[in-house]
């Protein structure tokens, strides 16, 4: 291990840790080969210094960077997040003034979807990282195209044919256009915690959605779907008509659990849960609510805790994630940064969860 000026980092040295922002953000993972592209982004960042492994030593220590220069709209560990945060742009400009109108328009949408799915294939890495893109919804414009992510990047791994993973971006990107034509309040705030006549109107929105987009033909059949039916569920407990089962497409399948995790860890129309608590949630209704197989895949593409998050063990200590263990979603690597008391650690202390037996997590900031 040495510490190394970003000014002299060469092609394929290796990352000690992943550069992580000041709110811990991923901008650089760790255990990657620099490229020249990826040493001029730290630069950009306002990196000065990292640690970068030495072979002959096999140590892995934290890096030291600086990004108290660096803007926080630069903070993209993928190009993805960058390509998902202008298209929220679009999207929320386009939405804001649709009312059942300018339906024309809304093609300039799919045209996002379309760019979020180029991106996400040319950058295949995200397909494994999946829960280290984290671009928190803050309201529903995020929310598709959170939603259109991750349907995308799940489509992928479930290795769909092209035709389904592009009519799951379409139906994902829209799949609430609807939320724009009802006035009751939906953020952090449950189905089952709304009033009756609030529930009710909230949900219509499915139908609304629908009906202001089934004449289009440029829109495909099942991305409409998507719209109408991404509420419902395998065991007929949702809405708008309690399908079940094979009345169901599997693309609609898909963005139903899309949908839901992302609603809870933002609380987009659901009370805000913290990420490990929204996938225990998805487990315990997979094969109920949730197809098994799509569920199934879903839970093995997210991590509880992903890169950069804050948490709290079983003795009482704080730590950050550093790193994953893709045999054990839910034991990450952690370095500790706070004793029980409250004070900080001085020394680098990291513990691997596989093997630390008798810690676990039991909380997250």
């Amino acid at each position: 291990m040495k510490q190394v000026s970003v000014d002299n980092l060469k092609e394929n040295d290796i990352l000690a840790f992943p550069i992580l922002s000041h709110s811990g953000t991923v901008l650089i993972h760790a255990d990657v080969a620099l490229t020249e592209e990826l040493i001029e982004r730290a630069i950009n960042l306002g990196v000065r210094t990292v640690y970068i492994k030495d072979e002959k030593e096999g140590i892995v220590r934290e890096n030291t960077s600086d990004s108290d220069t660096a803007r926080e709209e630069e903070e993209y560990p993928y190009r993805l997040e960058e390509t998902a945060n202008n298209s929220r742009q679009i999207v929320k400009k386009i939405l804001e003034k649709h009312i059942y109108k300018h339906n024309e328009e809304l093609k300039i949408i799919v045209n996002e979807a379309q760019r979020i799915l180029d991106t996400v294939i040319a950058e295949p890495e995200v397909v494994n990282n999946i829960t280290e893109i984290r671009n928190v919804s803050t309201d529903m414009y995020t929310h598709c195209i959170n939603v259109c992510t991750l349907s995308t990047i799940m489509a992928l791994r479930l290795k769909m044919s092209n035709k389904q993973i592009h009519n799951i971006a379409m139906g994902a990107i829209l799949h609430d256009i609807g939320l724009r034509y009802i006035n009751v309040p939906y953020v952090n705030v449950s189905e089952n915690k709304m009033t009756n006549k609030d529930a009710v109107e909230y949900k219509k929105h499915t139908i609304f959605g629908y009906s202001s987009l089934q004449d289009e033909e440029w829109l495909p059949d099942v991305a409409k779907e998507i719209i109408l039916f991404h509420h419902e569920r395998i065991d007929g407990s949702g809405y708008p008509f309690q399908h079940k089962g094979d009345r169901l497409k599997p693309e609609v399948k898909l963005v139903s659990i899309c949908d839901d995790f992302d609603s809870m860890i933002s609380g987009i129309g659901s009370e805000k849960m913290k990420i490990y608590e929204a996938i225990e949630y998805i487990k315990v209704h997979s094969g109920v609510k949730y197809d098994p197989t799509i569920a199934s895949k879903f839970l093995d593409s997210v991590a509880a805790y992903p890169v950069g998050c804050t948490v709290y063990t079983s003795d009482g200590e704080k730590a950050v994630v550093i790193r994953q263990n893709k045999e054990a979603a839910d034991r990450p690597v952690i370095r500790m940064t706070e004793h029980a008391d409250g004070t900080p650690y001085t020394e680098n202390v990291e513990y691997n969860l596989l093997k630390q037996l008798t810690m676990f997590i039991v909380d997250t900031e």
